[in-house]
């Protein structure tokens, strides 16, 4: 007679198919955090090397390559969601997953690309 509880090998592949979509799941999170620290880190060591005190034309430079790393993450985020989306899974639990990570690509996209707002606006190292 079979009993309705998993065993002890289908728990672990579960629970290993779980850990190994992980990955997927926070991808653009993961991408959001990187551009984040980078950004500002990136910020912070050029102002303490003197962009402050630099032409203008460094400045705009430093400016665009900012503008440039954050079209460049928020494509990547999409060219995730676009894979995900591609790929055709109909087992439900497959379905609903695809679609969360679709919307954590979306929600970290638009948290990426808001990021434009503050490198275009406020002046740097003052």
């Amino acid at each position: 007679m079979r009993s309705d509880k998993p065993d002890a090998a289908e728990e672990a592949r579960g629970e290993a198919g779980v850990l190994s979509r992980l990955p997927s799941l926070v991808f653009g999170f993961l991408v959001w955090i990187m551009h984040f620290v980078a950004i500002y880190a990136a910020t912070a060591v050029a102002c303490v090397l003197g962009l402050g005190a630099a032409d203008a034309r460094a400045r705009s430079t430093f400016v665009t390559t900012l503008v440039i790393v954050t079209v460049a993450a928020s494509a990547v985020v999409v060219l995730h969601a676009l894979k995900t989306h591609r790929r055709r899974d109909e087992a439900p639990n497959r379905r609903f997953l695809r679609g969360i990570t679709m919307g954590h690509d979306a929600i970290a996209t638009v948290g990426i690309l808001y990021q434009l707002f503050p490198i275009l606006m406020v002046p740097l190292c003052q």
